[in-house]
Order: structure tokens, then C-alpha cells, then sequence
């Protein structure tokens, strides 16, 4: 098992569970007018998803960039002298 990607896979995903609630929470905390009526379950809902498509997409790039990382860029060479 590949452990750098596993690792960071589960950074990204909990990265942008975190962004992605405090985006709804803004939302909705508008959308509802005061911090009490904001619907939680929802926000839930959106952090989900969006940390679901987080994985996929790091199982998508996993042939495209470096095997050890879940991003799409290939490693840079070492070129120094």
C-alpha cells in the first residue's frame, strides 16, 4: 500500500470537508438570517459530497502525476549541479 497517498488523500479530504462546511455554514447562516436557524444537517450533507468527490478525484489522478501523492503534477527533476 501506497501510505504518501493514502495520507494525502485523507489531508485533502478532511481539508476540504473543513472549507467546504464553513462555506454552507456562511451560506445558509445568510440565507437563514440568524446563526440559531441554520440548517446543520445540511451543511453536513455538502461536506460529503464534496469530500466524495475529493476522492475521487485523487483515485482519478493517481496514474497521471507522482504514484506516491494524490496530486495530478509529476514530480519535479532534480536538476541541481
Amino acid at each position: 500500500m501506497e501510505w504518501g497517498f493514502v495520507l494525502d488523500t485523507i489531508e485533502r479530504t478532511v481539508r476540504t470537508a473543513v472549507q467546504s462546511a464553513a462555506a454552507a455554514v456562511l451560506v445558509l447562516w445568510i440565507d437563514a438570517g440568524s446563526f440559531g436557524e441554520i440548517s446543520w444537517s445540511k451543511i453536513w450533507q455538502v461536506a460529503a459530497f464534496a469530500s466524495g468527490l475529493t476522492i475521487l478525484t485523487a483515485l482519478a489522478s493517481k496514474g497521471a502525476g507522482d504514484p506516491d501523492s494524490a496530486s495530478m503534477l509529476k514530480p519535479e527533476e532534480d536538476v541541481s549541479p
